[in-house]
C-alpha cells in the first residue's frame, strides 16, 4: 500500500452551551444506546460505514477482541435507527481526565445526505454532557468524508490541534 500523508483534526467543545443541535424533522427516527457489548454490531458498523474512509485498524479483529474492547468501563455504542433500521452509530470513550470522546462515529452510505448525521451528532454531544462530560473532543482526518469536519464545527466543535501522519492507504480502485 502507498503511503499518504493524512490531516488529522482535533476538535472540542468546552461546554454544553456551545453545542448548536440540529434534528431531523422526520418520523421514526431513534438513536438508542446499545445495552450489552454486541462484538458483530460493532463490527459491523465500523466495517460497514468505514468502507469509503479507510478505517482498518479494526478489520482484522477477531471477535474476542472487539467483545474485550466493549466490555472495557467508559465505552459506550449508540445506533441511530431510521423505521427501526440500522442507519449509523457511535462510541463514545470516557477518559480518565473527564474528557467524552466521539470515538467513532458514521452513517450507512445510502442514509447520508438526509440531515440525520446532525440529528446523530447532537445526541452523540448531548449524551458526552449529560455523563458528566468536562470536555467533548472528536477527530476526523483528510480521509473522512469531505463535508466532516465542516459538520462538526456546524454543531459547535472548535479545532484545537492539527497533525500530519503518514499512513498506508489502499488505492479506491
Amino acid at each position: 500500500m502507498p503511503l499518504t500523508d493524512v490531516t488529522i483534526k482535533y476538535l472540542e467543545m468546552n461546554a454544553p452551551g456551545e453545542l448548536r443541535p440540529k434534528r431531523t424533522s422526520a418520523l421514526g427516527v431513534t438513536v438508542a444506546p446499545v445495552p450489552v457489548p454486541m462484538p458483530t454490531l460493532n463490527q459491523f458498523f465500523y466495517a460497514t460505514v468505514g468502507a469509503e474512509y479507510h478505517w482498518l485498524d479494526r478489520l482484522s479483529w477477531p471477535l474476542q477482541k472487539w467483545r474485550e474492547y466493549l466490555e472495557q468501563p467508559g465505552i459506550d455504542t449508540y445506533v441511530l435507527a431510521v423505521d427501526g433500521i440500522p442507519a449509523g452509530y457511535f462510541e463514545l470513550k470516557r477518559h480518565e481526565n473527564g474528557d467524552v470522546e466521539i470515538k467513532y462515529f458514521g452513517l450507512i452510505g445510502s442514509f447520508i445526505g438526509k440531515g440525520l448525521g446532525a440529528h446523530m451528532l447532537t445526541a452523540a454531544a448531548e449524551t458526552a454532557w449529560a455523563a458528566g462530560a468536562k470536555r467533548v473532543i472528536v477527530d476526523t482526518c483528510s480521509l473522512d468524508h469531505p463535508k466532516a469536519f465542516d459538520h462538526y464545527v456546524a454543531r459547535g466543535f472548535k479545532l484545537y490541534d492539527t497533525r500530519i501522519v503518514n499512513k498506508e492507504v489502499p488505492n479506491r480502485e
